[in-house]
């Protein structure tokens, strides 16, 4: 049993009312906690699901990649905290990320011709302006866990994760590439899964 993520798991309910008080930097860590709880406990209450390198090629379509996504927000909440001087700069960022994808999303053309475009807010004029945030990789060399190490080791699961979000960790892409045939690891994402409900229950208690 993961023991961190059942015991934020048992906080669920304290942790869904913060959310209900708070917006901005505060709003957006307690409803990421949520998520990942949500996803989390998905994958680990499915009985055939063994999340970890016996896993087999189907199970890895689904855990890798809602695994990325966890991993995604999961290192822009470390970037933000890790200097209380830069937590308003750091979300900031991360707002304006969203912004400069969004503003993309409405200046396509095809977009602009569906119906659907019509119920969508216009973006400010003054995003044009805004600046692209760091990559994770600059994100995770500036980070640091609560023992004070550096979380690049995570890196390289986020990345092979990506294979798997684009569709291209099949075997016939991996054979037409290196002649033989082959797949990538399949990764221990239990044990992701404990790292980030361990970060989590720190963060959530010091709050």
């Amino acid at each position: 049993m993961n023991q961190h993520f059942e015991n934020l798991k048992s906080k669920k309910d304290i942790i869904l009312d913060e959310s209900k008080k708070i917006n901005g930097v505060q709003g957006f860590i307690t409803q990421e906690i949520l998520r990942f709880i949500s996803i989390a406990g998905t994958l680990t209450s499915v009985p055939d699901f063994k999340l970890d390198e016996n896993s087999s090629i189907d199970e890895r379509y689904i855990t890798h990649i809602l695994t990325r996504s966890l991993l995604e927000n999961f290192f822009w909440i470390l970037y933000i905290l890790d200097d209380e001087n830069k937590i308003n700069s750091r979300y900031e960022s991360l707002v304006n990320s969203f912004k400069i994808e969004y503003r993309k999303l409405l200046n396509e053309e095809k977009i602009k011709s569906m119906p659907e475009y019509g119920i969508l807010l216009p973006a400010d004029t003054s995003w044009s302006h805004l600046h692209k945030p760091l990559d994770v990789n600059s994100m995770l060399t500036q980070i640091k866990d609560s023992e004070n190490n550096r979380l690049n080791y995570l890196y390289f699961t986020y990345r092979l994760t990506s294979f798997d979000t684009h569709g291209k960790n099949m075997n016939a892409i991996f054979t037409s590439t290196f002649n033989k045939d082959g797949v990538f690891p399949v990764l221990k994402i239990k044990k992701v899964i404990d790292i980030i409900s361990e970060h989590y229950l720190n963060i959530f208690t010091k709050q």
